[in-house]
């Protein structure tokens, strides 16, 4: 496996086989002003940083921890939504 594609599978390897669904990141609360990338830790906010992340991917309410516990950046769903097979909601 490309050495790339197999960090970031080791750092969020549970999420194998997850339904997500692409949304807008947004604060779930005052004191919670961001969220990371499961895989890589790109940043999720609504900062106007050019660097962080404000769309992507989470998981739904079906998850065991709920949705928008978990987050995966554009990036890491197109280079690894195949090793990872994933299931995009139904919108």
């Amino acid at each position: 496996m490309d050495p790339e594609k197999h960090w970031r599978i080791g750092n969020a390897h549970y999420l194998r086989g997850t339904v997500l669904r692409r949304e807008r990141w947004e604060a779930p609360s005052e004191r919670w002003d961001h969220d990371h990338c499961s895989f890589c830790w790109a940043e999720f906010s609504e900062s106007e940083d050019p660097e962080v992340q404000h769309e992507g991917y989470t998981t739904t309410e079906a998850h065991q921890h709920g949705a928008g516990y978990h987050w995966v950046c554009e990036q890491c769903f197109a280079d690894l939504k195949d090793e990872m097979h994933w299931q995009l909601a139904a919108e």
